[in-house]
């Protein structure tokens, strides 16, 4: 599932101004109004669906530890590395027991030699140690760390000098620089954030983009540090976990991470230099093929796909390599109900965009199901290969589009028993697949055939109007169509970062679409 050696734009989706573009699987663009900005959110085998929500605070919060917090932190880690440490001690216990009799053989092969006397001292001079002479006990003390800074250590941090503010630190000795600093963080209504979800060998962050299209800006407005591999998000406006007594719980702009371990972090991506997320749903265990519980324990293996309810805010579904499904209320940070409607891996889902209880899953084991959370009533349809990607149409309520791994894009009608058609869409897998809210009859889909196709579909067939290859991203995992630009398509790749495509630009597509060209 990883590709440890390369770095991958993973998933990308949006809502209305909020996009999240997804690399590895599939992505669709959202829709959400508020202050009128944009987030682009990227990240591996995430599902994506449609709603109106709120997005970026126009002034980020800062977050400044003091050393009390940062010590605490640093401690935090400490403690969580040692416990990562202490379940692999018996799987070690073997070797350390065989390099102990190898050194003890060594020592009686080498008996050890006789200390070489130290040189005299010359003409009645003092003798001086080395540690004397280089004065080695006060090599770690700094004068500037007794002033004013404060040496950290562990968790990668030894040597590093941590000051509350820039004015203390002196080696900045620009006025203005703790100014500028804040400047940066400032969001603009008509700015857009792009959330990436990165690989680069063994270090996953999140990285949130600014991108502004009139000002042509695009920058690292700030980013996250995983210490999990990350393999699905999800956006969602509910402040998950306890409230404080007497506090009401406001919407905001959270991310929804699922990882291998298998976890599923909440993060505040209106908090800058956040260093742990509010709400953690899952304990971290141990892979097992039992079927997961329902409590606080969470799934058993990896988290591979993730989608919040629009209507029943309160709920995120997600799906495992455990086969199964698991419907969280965020409001207590459990889990409330499991369902086990596949043989094999859960790779997509998708709540309905108006039927609040409906939810649409795929599966390495070849299906699609539709289930009714309210009485666990499904319908189940099987493909050709497995279904990598799934999407609500959004032309018909009792439709949708499921991409396979045999290269077709399957449209079924969940009224039926057939499907309506079937796309020969690719050469490889249909790895993305998005309809367009704004152009009725858009279907777009990517492969790792590196191609991207739009398509016109009509209620029983689909006809390729553009084609265009991206042989820079080796593979392609994800497409998402921008909710308020209905030609702009985000795309994300094994490499190559995220790509842009305005379809309009094409002449075909104008053609089909009857799309009049810019300054006719």
């Amino acid at each position: 599932i990883i590709k440890k050696e390369v770095t991958e734009v993973i998933h990308v989706f949006a809502h209305s101004r909020i996009y999240c573009a997804e690399s590895f699987e599939f992505v669709q663009w959202e829709t959400t109004p508020k202050n009128d900005k944009l987030v682009w959110i990227m990240i591996r085998e995430a599902v994506v669906s449609t709603q109106s929500t709120g997005v970026a605070a126009t002034d980020p919060h800062v977050l400044q530890l003091d050393q009390d917090e940062l010590n605490a932190l640093i401690q935090k880690t400490e403690d969580q590395l040692a416990l990562l440490e202490d379940g692999n001690e018996s799987d070690d216990d073997g070797e350390e027991k065989d390099a102990e009799s190898e050194m003890a053989l060594l020592k009686i092969a080498d008996p050890p030699q006789t200390e070489t006397p130290k040189t005299k001292p010359i003409s009645g001079d003092t003798e001086m140690t080395t540690e004397e002479e280089f004065k080695m006990d006060d090599y770690d003390k700094d004068e500037d760390e007794e002033a004013n800074g404060t040496k950290m250590f562990g968790a990668g941090l030894t040597g590093a000098t941590y000051f509350a503010t820039l004015d203390e630190d002196p080696y900045i000795t620009l006025p203005s620089a703790a100014k500028d600093e804040e400047d940066t963080y400032e969001i603009t209504p008509t700015d857009n954030l792009i959330c990436v979800a990165k690989l680069e060998g063994e270090m996953s962050s999140i990285e949130v983009h600014l991108w502004n299209e009139a000002e042509e800006d695009f920058y690292v407005h700030h980013d996250i540090l995983l210490d999990k591999f990350p393999l699905s998000l999800e956006w969602l406006s509910y402040d998950a976990g306890e409230q404080e007594e007497g506090s009401e719980r406001v919407p905001g702009n959270y991310l929804a991470v699922g990882h291998m371990s298998p976890q599923i972090e909440i993060w505040d991506l209106d908090i800058i230099n956040s260093s742990e997320p509010i709400v953690t749903l899952g304990e971290r265990v141990k892979p097992s093929k039992k079927k997961p519980k329902v409590g606080k324990k969470g799934h058993s293996d990896a988290v591979m796909c993730m989608s919040w309810s629009r209507q029943n805010t309160n709920i995120l579904a997600s799906g495992g390599a455990d086969k199964t499904i698991l419907l969280w209320d965020l409001e207590t940070a459990s889990a409330k109900e499991v369902l086990s409607n596949h043989k094999d891996k859960v790779q997509s889902l998708a709540w309905h965009l108006a039927e609040s209880t409906t939810l649409l899953t795929g599966s390495y084991d070849s299906t699609c199901s539709v289930i009714d959370c309210r009485t666990k009533n499904s319908k189940t349809w099987a493909f050709d290969g497995e279904v990598e990607c799934v999407s609500w149409t959004t032309t018909s309520p009792f439709s949708f589009v499921a991409g396979t791994s045999e290269g077709r894009a399957v449209c079924v009608d969940i009224r039926q028993t057939k499907p309506l058609f079937t796309i020969a869409a690719h050469d490889s897998e249909v790895s993305g697949v998005a309809m367009s809210r704004h152009m009725p009859g858009l279907l777009v889909t990517c492969s790792a055939d590196k191609t991207v196709k739009a398509w016109k579909v009509t209620e029983s067939a689909a006809s390729c109007v553009a084609t265009r290859e991206f042989g820079d991203c080796m593979s392609l995992h994800t497409i998402a169509l921008c909710p308020d630009y209905g030609t702009m398509l985000a795309i994300g790749g094994l490499q190559g970062g995220l790509q842009l495509w305005d379809l309009a630009t094409n002449r075909e597509f104008r053609e089909a679409f009857s799309i009049p060209t810019q300054g006719s």
